[in-house]
């Protein structure tokens, strides 16, 4: 009896401090393990790289064993919050007059992709016939940032839950193959650093790819496509304003509040920390360590993203919606890389 009411006691001890922990803890932890076995695997194996190690055993994980729901909160909070953190402190290897430079010579390879990506989604959903919605979403998801820009883009137009679903399936799923294809598409194109960052930057679909798949590449291409996306990410503002003159506005919806909701905030801790290190703020040392973190960082988000694909969801998408984020995500590298060639 007195062995039972230990254990009792135990047991309560260890519900009170399980209800103590945050809620993201579990999943946290998790990813920190996930990603330390890929950084290992990648230093075994270069020519792969820790980001497609973590990629690759996040998604096994998920669609062979599965995980717990009491780690999908962390999971999330990785993929959503410390993909953010990570680029702030990305802007610690680069001045304020890279970011200019870098922006200057993308802007217009940005604004072609955009609005070409998006137009020829739309007429080829049109063609397919396709629900004129979900190509949009598609569109705008494959030209600026996923599904950032899907999501913000469901709070100004009358799009329903499973249309929403379908494009971020759709656009989740090519970040993937992105991710995996890129690097390997950039050596064998024979890409400088600089064609690489920006051809990353304008043409991969969601930020946590563009910065994994630019880091693949070299710390030099890394840099500029995480400044090119995040350039492009800008575009979501105007986007968010031009789409509902075009299409029904959903009632109820604040449009003032959406573009607020969406602005991506991130950016300017990311030019702040640019600006730090221009005066010379950031030792040397202090600049190593905090792109280590967020290289750290970045392979924990993959791992995250692979533990958010769940390939049967996928195959009931259907071939249409498929096909059109296929097409999308080659038009929009197509546009990038054919500029790139004529104008860097």
């Amino acid at each position: 009896m007195r062995d039972n009411m230990i254990q009792k006691m135990n047991s309560s001890m260890i519900d009170k401090i399980y209800r103590t922990i945050p809620g993201w803890t579990l999943g946290f932890l998790f990813l920190v393990l996930i990603a330390y076995v890929a950084k290992i695997l990648g230093l075994y194996f270069p020519v792969i790289g820790g980001v497609i190690f973590a990629l690759l055993i996040g998604g096994m994980i998920r669609n062979t064993m599965g995980i717990h729901h009491s780690f999908e909160v962390g999971v999330s909070f990785v993929v959503k919050r410390i993909l953010k953190l990570a680029i702030i402190l990305l802007g610690a290897s680069l001045s304020f007059g890279q970011i200019i430079q870098i922006g200057n010579q993308s802007i217009i390879i940005i604004l072609a992709v955009v609005v070409g990506g998006i137009g020829f989604t739309i007429v080829l959903g049109k063609l397919l016939k396709v629900d004129s919605l979900l190509s949009l979403m598609i569109g705008v998801g494959a030209s600026i940032c996923g599904a950032t820009a899907i999501t913000a883009l469901k709070g100004t137009i009358q799009a329903k839950e499973t249309q929403t679903a379908y494009a971020i399936s759709t656009i989740f799923f090519f970040n993937i193959i992105a991710t995996v294809t890129y690097p390997f598409l950039g050596h064998l194109l024979n890409l400088t650093a600089l064609q690489f960052g920006i051809w990353a930057g304008t043409s991969v679909h969601d930020t946590s790819s563009v910065v994994a798949v630019g880091y693949l590449f070299g710390q030099e291409a890394g840099d500029i496509a995480t400044t090119v996306k995040l350039v492009r990410t800008l575009f979501l503002l105007p986007i968010l304003l031009i789409i509902p003159l075009l299409f029904l506005k959903k009632e109820g919806i604040s449009k003032r509040e959406t573009i607020i909701k969406a602005f991506p905030w991130f950016i300017v801790g990311f030019v702040a920390m640019s600006i730090v290190n221009s005066f010379g703020f950031i030792s040397v040392p202090v600049q190593t360590v905090l792109i280590d973190i967020a290289k750290y960082f970045i392979l924990m988000v993959m791992a995250g993203v692979g533990l958010q694909v769940d390939i049967r969801q996928l195959f009931k998408l259907g071939y249409k919606p498929l096909l059109i984020g296929l097409i999308a995500s080659v038009i929009v590298s197509g546009i990038s890389l054919l500029l790139i060639f004529l104008l860097v």
